[in-house]
């Protein structure tokens, strides 16, 4: 069950981020974080009235991971986006592909869980498998920011991947651990890069974007609090190889060879972490 979710939490995020390369060549990336964090509780406030628990965002310990969620969701988005308009929509799914690895080594300081060494064989093999179809676009990392941006955004997606994880652990119901954090996330980076000069088009383009962003990111944390979160995340990992097939579909071309490879690669790793984990 949970492994579906996070399927469909992938594909959803594979196409918001695909969506995205669009967005930063028309639009001044940095204008467009706070907007999109708040755009993106728009479209999942129906859940918390749903779900009607009682949220507890005032408990030190709960504000603080939210808080740290925030902060590190705000710099994630802006080295992110700072590498699509670098380089393109796969490349910045790298941070994705490599933060199982940071989940690794989170996961059993956070949330006391025990990692296989077949664990670790098989996130290595979904990792290789999901940057092996860009490595001809890796060149692209050899200028030293580049490489910067894309590990700390690495690290940044593994940490609030344990962080959801925790906060689910603590009874935090997925509404409060994503709405929270985005409106955090939002209000940061207003403050810091106010958006001027979006016109009512550029609007329409960001809850786009927002739609797709916010239903795969509810997605990925219902898959996280209730599955295993190293299984989970491998998952979510996958988010390169649905941009690199949409990328195919956008030019009217079949994926290459490497990427159903790495597909291939990718199922056969996530159907032997479903069992070791």
């Amino acid at each position: 069950m949970f492994e579906l979710v996070a399927v469909f939490a992938a594909f959803t995020m594979g196409l918001g981020t695909f969506l995205t390369k669009g967005i930063t060549t028309q639009i001044p990336f940095l204008t467009t974080l706070g907007p999109l964090f708040l755009l993106n509780c728009l479209f999942t406030l129906p859940i918390a009235f749903v779900q009607r628990g009682d949220w507890v965002v005032f408990e030190p310990k709960i504000l603080a991971l939210h808080l740290s969620a925030a902060i590190t969701s705000a710099i994630a988005g802006y080295f992110i986006f700072g590498i699509i308009k670098r380089s393109s929509a796969s490349i910045s799914s790298i941070s994705s592909t490599l933060s199982p690895a940071v989940a690794l080594v989170l996961a059993p300081i956070w949330l006391g869980t025990s990692v296989s060494a077949l664990q670790v064989v098989a996130v290595i093999a979904l990792i290789a498998a999901s940057l092996y179809p860009i490595r001809s676009s890796i060149p692209g990392l050899r200028l030293g920011t580049t490489i910067l941006l894309t590990l700390s955004a690495a690290l940044a997606a593994g940490f609030v991947s344990v962080n959801i994880a925790v906060l689910g652990a603590e009874g935090i119901s997925v509404s409060e651990t994503f709405i929270v954090r985005q409106i955090l996330a939002g209000l940061i980076c207003l403050a810091i890069f106010p958006p001027k000069g979006l016109t009512k088009n550029d609007l329409f383009k960001l809850v786009q974007r927002a739609s797709l962003i916010a239903v795969g990111s509810i997605a990925s944390i219902y898959a996280i609090q209730g599955g295993e979160i190293i299984l989970m995340v491998s998952i979510l990992a996958t988010v390169s190889l649905w941009v690199l097939l949409f990328e195919s579909f956008s030019h009217k071309s079949i994926p290459d060879r490497s990427t159903i490879i790495a597909a291939v690669i990718a199922v056969v790793g996530i159907i032997s972490l479903r069992f070791v984990s």
